[in-house]
């Protein structure tokens, strides 16, 4: 399949200049070719249109279009002035969003296209000039003033568009200026100051006046530093200016939209053949879809030729365009990705002479000459030769895209891989596989260029071309490295050793290459100290004092001979290949020169050292298991014969070493300290201060793993964990030590250490430093069988809280070591029988740890105890709301309490060895006291049982204490409530809380029950039964109400009446759910909640009288009914009913009955036999009210009265139709 099966090429190869958009035509063709994505048609619409619309008052201000060379920015500002001036042009836009956003601006504007580049005249001057010949060509009378005479640049342009308006009225002016940074550039300091005062008055213009300018820039110019002596102004230029930038991604939108645009069938064919090769490069799977859009060319293309300083010919669509048009008709290979990359773009440049003069360009087209040349002519691998050129164009490009030849910038690596999809035929598609011949051929590169012309970069591992070769450093290297001295390569080889341990070590011995050293002693995870030398044993006595060891790292030039092999040394031999040997050559070499060169040379060759260095690092750090031997007591093997299986590949130079060392001495170290712990945590030198604080601290209670495990590397915790010394054989030799002591004796600080000059104080016994002593004697001194003194104070088991407090240094140096005093056993015997516990525990030393436990066990419970009573009596000591206690009785309870929990509370650190039982200072006198305040505590508790046996019930009478209960029950409440208090009040005299409740609920209970008779008995009065319920029921659903229901939407009928029956029907409750069960646990029914102050009415006979209303009201209404019907008025208007309605009122008028159901036929009926009449309403109270005002009267003077009532209501009305009712409420 061929490329041109692919796309659909629509090449663009001649560059767009802005005033091809003067003519009509080709207008029209720049408006129908122009494509652009959807983000940057919301960009101008933001950014450009709204500066431009002139229908809106806002602060429009003047417009920037910034986009390198053939990025589109002259076509898009062809564009946008040619849809402004002729609204023709717009239904050939092809984004519609785009089309939509700029209709507003679309044919009002008379427009000016002017390019300004390789201009000198100052910008006002240069702008001017083409309005004059614009407005001479318009045929618009204006004359520009004399530049000199003009004082004010925005009063000139005012003048303007005064002009302008004179002939184009509301229309306005859109200047478009192309090529200004080109302008710009040219122009010095005065100068630009001058041209950036005028820009900025047309900007500020556009919101003053309808001229709107647009200006094409290749760069930004506010933040450019190459303007940064006009900084001010350009601020103030861009205060009035926005900017439009025409990125990447909107560059990569025209070219797979418009040259390189593709069907959907054309993209499906693409991604099937890309998706063969996408695991290979990284990026391609996630970013599929913008290689298959761009496709074939990469994605880096644009990216990186946008950043290539390549004078002012950047044309990438135009080029793009040639590239494609040189593939077009080739087929795509089916065993590679076939994309093109930047690297094609190289023989463009070296072919373009205009290109070439420039200085940049010109230095990086020698230096990748020369390596293109040694290239074809030398590199040793045929195969691998074409990726070779494809690198070197590639990093050529690239070379021009960092901000100076200077810059050891490149590519690595991976991103050559990536960025150019390089590709070789591979026995599996892996990426890793393919990095790695990139890698070799890189490296091919450099050896056949003898490291010239291209550099590698160790700190970025980045690949770059190198224009700076005037000297062959390297082979001047060469040359010196083959006179290098073997003593000299020693010191050289010792440099990359201690490189490798990476480590700030200082010589121990000046001018020596002797270390102090710290080892780990492998099996006891405890550092040594010792020294490392880098050169012959017969060193060894220049290093004093004497350590644990002495590790060699031996010549490995010239002689290797002088091992003592001593059961204290080791030797580490390195066995050097001519490749390590050649590259240590180079780096001593490289060194010396930088040492006796000086400026550019010397930096030269020290970066060429500094180089080489870092590589014979790592190669040594990698290989040190291979590259090293070890020798021991005369037997010399391979370092990872010596590892034993125990090498770790991610393990440092100096971890290997160490671990090697550590295998060989350790039996060594265990010979010279076979009494020494096996320590449960690694100690170094970094962080044994802080496990021996730590350590200090789990002894004072302060748990922390890292203690444990030190306090457990002394076997001082047993099983459970808990600190027990006495098993300990560290503990052990010091308890030991102390039993010989006579009375009052001690152990002086120097009796268990021996001091080593240089080194510290060292155990006699056990040879640990005498930090690690402390925290055996610590734990004698917390379980009581040791008391500590230092300079500053005296540590026992009963103040061991003072030791976090206290410097490591203090601690470690302490005076002496002695014997705590004996028991106070008549005191402890006492305190024992107070608190109820066996004093037989105290007497012998074997049943003492019970004792304590114990004793801790029942302070806690004390303490635990008083504190929860001190909180009662200070909040909720209650009850029926009233004080259990009265103030001074509380206040003396609060003091027992508080009392009893200061002294137990601390019993747990005081007292949680038989040792501290030492430290325990009561009298008797102070224990009788104790005694006390634990009887006076124990009140409180009594208290408490009383409250809570008693707090339902009073809970309960407190609910009906001021309901209506009656006069009775009320006396009997009180009478019940002063035995309550009575018992409540013994308490504090020493009652039982328990029985003085028992005595109170007693008698309250009585009352309780009596309430519940009271109640249900009221109950019953208020509420409907269960049969009353079926009864009311029935009414409410019986036919007679039903009738009265419907009936009572007549007028003449009284509503009221009906109204009222029904809400004594519906207002009765009914309730039969309540139980005396239920009136246990509340005073009034759950169900209906009826209270005894509740005033509803009895219901008992209530339905009757309810039953016997609705009777009467039926027969009312009945009576009603027939005198209105029987009116020769009504009658008459009989003959207007239809028959049914004739037929109803005769039946009601026979019979003399209302139907037995009463339906809307019978009431329409009645309502259309009354239209006839007009019905008069008196309210009966109110014509009562109104009799009642005249007092005693004569019956004439009565009559009159009531006619005058009538005659008042009947006023204005037809005296034969109407007829009075009378309703009554």
């Amino acid at each position: 399949m061929k490329y041109s099966e692919l796309i659909s090429f629509k090449p663009i190869e001649s560059t767009i200049q802005l005033l091809d958009a003067n003519q009509e035509l080709k207008a029209r063709e720049l408006v129908e070719t122009y494509v652009m994505s959807d983000t940057m048609a919301d960009q101008l619409k933001t950014r450009l249109i709204d500066q431009l619309q002139m229908d809106e008052v806002i602060d429009n201000k003047g417009v920037l279009v910034v986009g390198n060379y053939g990025t589109g920015k002259s076509h898009l500002m062809s564009v946008i002035s040619a849809v402004a001036n002729d609204d023709a042009n717009l239904p050939y836009l092809q984004n519609q969003g785009f089309a939509k956003a700029i209709e507003p601006i679309a044919g009002k504007f008379e427009v000016l296209r002017v390019e300004i580049g390789g201009v000198t005249m100052p910008l006002r001057d240069i702008l001017c000039g083409y309005i004059q010949d614009d407005f001479d060509r318009r045929g618009i009378n204006f004359k520009m003033p004399d530049f000199s005479t003009v004082m004010d640049n925005k009063q000139l342009i005012r003048d303007i568009m005064k002009a302008f308006a004179s002939k184009y009225g509301d229309r306005g002016y859109l200047i478009v200026v192309d090529e200004f940074f080109s302008y710009l550039s040219s122009r010095d300091e005065r100068q630009i100051v001058l041209d950036l005062e005028f820009l900025r008055a047309l900007g500020e213009m556009c919101s003053k006046s309808r001229m709107r300018v647009i200006f094409g820039v290749q760069e930004k110019i506010f933040d450019n530093p190459r303007f940064s002596f006009v900084s001010e102004s350009l601020r103030r230029v861009g205060d009035r200016f926005s900017q439009v930038i025409i990125t990447k991604e909107a560059t990569s939108y025209v070219v797979s939209e418009r040259i390189l645009k593709k069907t959907a069938e054309q993209k499906a064919l693409i991604r099937e053949h890309l998706e063969k090769f996408s695991s290979l490069y990284g990026g391609m799977s996630s970013r599929m879809e913008e290689f298959v859009g761009m496709f074939p060319i990469h994605p880096a293309y644009i990216d990186v030729l946008n950043k290539a300083y390549l004078i002012e010919n950047r044309h990438i669509l135009k080029n793009i365009s040639v590239c494609i048009r040189g593939i077009f008709d080739q087929e795509v290979p089916t065993d590679a990705p076939g994309i093109k990359s930047f690297d094609d773009y190289w023989p463009v440049i070296k072919a373009d002479g205009m290109l070439r003069s420039d200085p940049t360009v010109s230095r990086v087209l020698q230096a990748s000459g020369q390596l293109e040349d040694i290239i074809k002519r030398a590199f040793p691998k045929p195969a691998y030769k074409p990726v070779a050129m494809q690198i070197i164009y590639a990093l050529s490009v690239h070379r021009l895209t960092t901000s100076g030849l200077d810059v050891q910038t490149g590519l690595t690596a991976e991103g050559l891989k990536d960025d150019l999809c390089l590709y070789l035929p591979l026995p599996e598609q892996d990426s890793d596989f393919l990095l790695g011949i990139v890698n070799t051929i890189l490296r091919d590169i450099m050896t056949t260029v003898s490291g010239q012309f291209i550099i590698h970069n160790d700190a970025n591992n980045q690949y770059y071309i190198d224009v700076n070769k005037v000297v062959d450093y390297d082979e001047k290297i060469k040359q010196k490295a083959d006179v290098v001295a073997q003593g000299d390569l020693n010191r050289y080889f010792y440099g990359i050793v201690y490189g490798c341990l990476e480590w700030t070590a200082k010589q121990y011995v000046t001018n020596f290459e002797i270390y102090e050293y710290d080892l780990n002693w492998d099996s006891h995870s405890m550092f040594r100290e010792g020294y490392l030398f880098m050169g012959l044993p017969k060193e060894r006595s220049t290093a004093q004092p004497e350590r644990d060891f002495y590790l060699h790292i031996m010549p490995p030039y010239g002689s290797d001979g002088g091992a003592q092999n001593l059961k204290d040394e080791v030797y580490f031999y390195f066995k050097p290949n001519d490749e390590f040997t050649e590259e240590l050559r180079f780096y001593a070499a490289a060194s010396e020169l930088a040492a006796i060169s000086e400026g550019k040379e010397r930096d030269a060759y020290a970066g060429k050292a500094q180089q080489t260095k870092a590589k014979l690092i790592r190669t040594l750090s990698a290989g040190v298991s291979t590259m090293f031997d070890v020798g021991y007591k005369g037997t010399r093997k391979k370092l990872v014969e010596t590892l034993s299986g125990r090498y770790n590949r991610d393990a440092t130079f100096k971890d290997v070493i160490d671990l090697a060392a550590a295998i060989c001495l350790d039996g060594y170290f265990c010979d010279k300290y076979p009494a020494f712990p096996r320590m449960r945590v690694k100690i170094t030198r970094q962080n044994m201060a802080d496990s021996l604080e730590k350590a200090y601290a789990q002894i004072v209670g302060r748990n922390t793993q890292l203690g444990r495990n030190m306090l457990a590397s002394f076997d001082l915790l047993d099983a459970s964990g808990k600190l027990k010394p006495e098993q300990s054989q560290y503990a052990q030799h010091y308890v030991d030590l102390l039993n010989k002591l006579p009375q009052q004796g001690v152990i002086n600080y120097g009796d268990l250490f021996d001091d080593i000059p240089g080194r510290g104080s060292f155990d006699k016994r056990f040879g640990y430093n005498n930090a690690f002593a402390v925290i055996v004697l610590l734990s004698l001194v917390y379980s009581g069988h040791a008391v500590m003194r230092t300079d500053k104070q005296t540590i026992t088991a009963s103040n061991l809280d003072v030791v976090p407090k206290t410097s490591t240094y203090e601690l470690m140096h302490f005076k002496t070591i002695s014997k705590p005093a004996d028991l106070p056993l008549a005191e402890l015997r006492r305190l024992f029988e107070v608190l109820e516990l066996n004093p037989g525990l105290l007497n012998s030393p074997g049943t003492r740890e019970k004792a304590v436990a114990d004793l801790l066990a029942k302070a806690k419970e004390l303490s635990q105890s008083a504190a929860f009573s001190e909180r009662k009596l200070t909040d909720g000591f209650m009850l029926w709301d009233e004080p259990l206690a009265n103030a001074q009785e509380a206040k003396t309870l609060r003091d027992a309490c508080a009392a009893i929990k200061d002294e137990f509370s601390n019993y747990a650190a005081k007292f949680n060895t038989p040792a501290k039982l030492n430290n325990f200072k009561h009298t008797m006198d102070e224990i009788d006291e104790l005694e006390e305040q634990l009887d006076r505590a124990f009140i409180v508790s009594e208290y408490l049982a009383f409250q809570q046996e008693c707090s339902q019930i009073v809970t309960y009478l407190q609910g009906i204490e001021y309901a209506a209960i009656g006069q009775s029950l009320r006396a009997a409440l009180d009478d019940a409530k002063n035995v309550f208090r009575r018992e409540r009040d013994s308490i504090y005299d020493g009652a039982s809380g328990e029985a003085a409740a028992q005595t109170a609920i007693a008698a309250l209970s009585k009352v309780k029950s009596d309430y519940i008779d009271h109640y249900l008995a009221a109950h019953k009065k208020k509420r409907l039964g269960v049969n009353e319920a079926k009864r009311r029921q029935a009414l409410q659903e019986s036919g007679e109400v039903a009738n009265l229901r419907k009936l009572a939407k007549l007028s003449i009928l009284s509503k009221a009446k009906f109204d009222a029956i029904d809400t004594a029907l519906a207002g009765l409750t009914v309730c039969y759910d309540l139980t005396p069960t239920e009136l246990k646990t509340t005073s009034t029914c759950p169900h209906c909640h009826y209270r005894l102050d509740d005033v509803a009415q009895n219901v008992d006979g209530l339905l009757d009288d309810i039953e016997e209303q609705i009777e009467a009201l039926v027969n009312e209404w009945t009576t009603t009914l027939l005198n209105t019907i029987d009116d020769p008025i009504v009658l008459g208007e009989k003959r207007f009913l239809d028959e049914a309605q004739q037929r109803k009122i005769d039946a009601f008028v026979e019979s003399g009955k209302l139907p037995v159901r009463v339906d809307d036929k019978f009431i329409e009926a009645i309502e259309a036999l009354l239209k006839g009449f007009e019905p008069v309403y008196i309210e009966g109270g109110e014509l009562v009210q109104e009799l009642a005002k005249l007092g005693p009267s004569t019956a004439a003077d009565f009559k009159k009265k009531l006619d005058g009532i009538i005659a008042s209501y009947v006023a204005g009305k037809d005296p034969e139709n109407l007829r009075i009712i009378v309703r009554s409420e």
